[in-house]
């Protein structure tokens, strides 16, 4: 890759993510987040039609959350083998990154729901709930609990599995495009289903999805620190 070339890509897997936040930000102030959820919440009955949608309750919550359990025994499964099969030796470490790095940003955010003051959309006031709305860099009025919204938990799930791309970077495979494709589109799932709910806007998941990004690029390199080429 010449030296140009190179510094875009560099470009477009550290900096652009920063990007995605400023929009994130954007989002929330602009006032998108609420016209968009909008759509989603039935002034008329005040409620939201789709909460317990079964296809955006049981198959893209419950059953994405059961896929990634999936996932886990699959990892399992193929971890113990590099104790018992020779061949499969070889990928014990970068199975213990896949591990590790699809792991760390779902814990981020689940740490993050707890320190924050953001509500999902079916609790605010605005929307027939209880509580005000608050963006990410509003005043908090004392007395208000965790709102536990921010950032978005499900869509982790999806995102988390942006280290595949760096598995199929480290195997030298063709296909690693596919890796980061197959997280990106099962993170806007679980994130747009959940938002459809009233669950959590856009904001939400745009935030989570950098986390995601990060925590698989920080880890590559933690492991791999001599590999630190991703194209």
């Amino acid at each position: 890759m010449n030296q140009e070339k190179s510094r875009g890509y560099l470009f477009l897997i550290l900096i652009f993510p920063l990007l995605l936040l400023f929009l994130g930000i954007m989002l929330e102030y602009s006032g998108f987040d609420l016209w968009w959820v909008s759509h989603f919440y039935d002034a008329g009955t005040r409620s939201w039609p789709f909460r317990g949608h079964w296809l955006f309750d049981s198959v893209i919550h419950g059953w994405g959350r059961r896929l990634d359990i999936g996932i886990a025994l699959v990892w399992v499964m193929l971890f113990s083998s590099t104790f018992f099969f020779k061949p499969f030796k070889k990928f014990k470490k970068i199975l213990i990154y896949f591990l590790v790095a699809s792991g760390a940003g779902p814990l981020i955010v689940g740490a993050g729901k707890h320190l924050t003051h953001i509500y999902t959309p079916w609790d605010l006031k605005i929307f027939s709930g209880t509580m005000p709305y608050i963006k990410i860099f509003d005043p908090v009025p004392s007395g208000l609990p965790v709102g536990q919204a921010f950032p978005a938990g499900h869509a982790s799930g999806g995102y988390a599995f942006f280290s595949l791309y760096f598995v199929l970077v480290y195997l030298g495979s063709p296909y690693k495009k596919y890796g980061f494709l197959f997280g990106l589109i099962l993170g806007l799932i679980f994130g747009i289903g959940q938002q459809v709910r009233g669950a959590h806007f856009p904001s939400h998941d745009l935030f989570t999805m950098v986390i995601c990004w990060y925590s698989a690029l920080f880890f590559y390199y933690i492991f791999y620190p001599k590999k630190w080429s991703f194209y």
